[in-house]
């Protein structure tokens, strides 16, 4: 399969600039270790990204040795299901299956044409009221875009989903090290953003890495509009898959994917620990909920000032 932009330098180089996290590789899989007082340290190949930069070349000793060199807790290796011999050898290492999630892998080489006509009629019923609506499509190209239009509209659904915010730090390196590999579009009514989507170009493969759509303007179906805008341009740009990106089954969201027509295929967090069983952080454990309903409540400067300290930790 084509490359997908989290198996790129320039992709890492980001990640571990943004956060501080050093690099460690193994027989040229990379992890990145991730520090924090709250959620412990960890070795992640990769943190933020739907798959880890992995090869099927490895040892469980060497495993061992870098856990008593480094002093984390354990390794965590995302792995999709189609990448099967990377599977095999990890899990021949002595890597167990800690998490299972889902993506969808949408075939995007035929013509726009071909596709709208193959979406379902909710969809472009839903693209449709959209347009009626008059919601309106913008590109952030410049830093002043990013900041003024995109970041606020981020921190306040970031705080809608009570999840702690990245930092502005990140997107600035994403653009920096990414060009434009990164794209993020956005919707508007009236000038007023609201909602986006951030999408990840590797090599003829795009991941669907974020999406906001604000409680308050759902009814205009603005997270339709700009899936299928940028779709439709990369289908006309030849490009392969689109890739929705991972997700929880029977969430919301996992249901809003599946409705595009993409092959469901699944996600293995996978981790290493010889000495005991350990269960990485996620968002559905009961602490994490009761943390979520708080965060929910604070006040959006403060949730700009102390969550990326949180996200950084949490390396989801």
């Amino acid at each position: 399969m084509s490359k997908t932009i989290f198996e790129t330098d320039a992709w890492i180089s980001a990640i571990s600039c943004s956060y501080n996290y050093t690099k460690y590789i193994v027989d040229n899989s990379v992890f990145l270790h991730v520090k924090s007082f709250i959620f412990g340290d960890r070795l992640i190949s990769l943190p933020f990204s739907d798959y880890g930069k992995l090869t099927p070349n490895v040892y469980s000793e060497k495993f061992q040795l870098l856990i008593e060199n480094t002093n984390v807790e354990y390794l965590e290796a995302r792995i999709p299901d189609w990448k099967t011999e990377t599977f095999k050898a990890f899990k021949e290492a002595g890597f167990a299956e800690a998490v299972v999630y889902r993506t969808f892998l949408l075939n995007i080489e035929e013509s726009s044409k071909v596709l709208w006509n193959k979406l379902g009629k909710k969809i472009r019923n839903s693209i449709r009221y959209a347009l009626k609506n008059r919601v309106e499509l913008k590109r952030v190209e410049s830093l002043e875009d990013l900041k003024q239009f995109y970041y606020n509209l981020y921190l306040i659904g970031a705080r809608e989903l009570g999840s702690p915010p990245h930092s502005f730090k990140l997107y600035e390196n994403l653009r920096n090290f990414l060009g434009d590999k990164l794209l993020i579009d956005l919707a508007l009514v009236d000038d007023k953003p609201i909602g986006a989507i951030v999408v990840l170009l590797g090599d003829k493969w795009a991941n669907f890495w974020q999406n906001i759509a604000l409680r308050k303007y759902r009814k205009f179906n603005a997270s339709y509009l700009l899936l299928w805008n940028i779709i439709e341009e990369l289908s006309d740009g030849n490009f392969k898959i689109f890739d929705f990106g991972r997700t929880r089954e029977n969430t919301g969201i996992y249901f809003f994917k599946k409705k595009w027509g993409g092959d469901e295929r699944k996600i293995y967090h996978m981790v290493y620990s010889p000495s005991k069983r350990v269960i990485p952080p996620d968002p559905h454990q009961r602490k994490y909920l009761l943390l979520s309903r708080l965060w929910r409540r604070l006040p959006l400067k403060v949730t700009n000032i102390i969550g990326s300290h949180l996200i950084g930790g949490i390396a989801l």
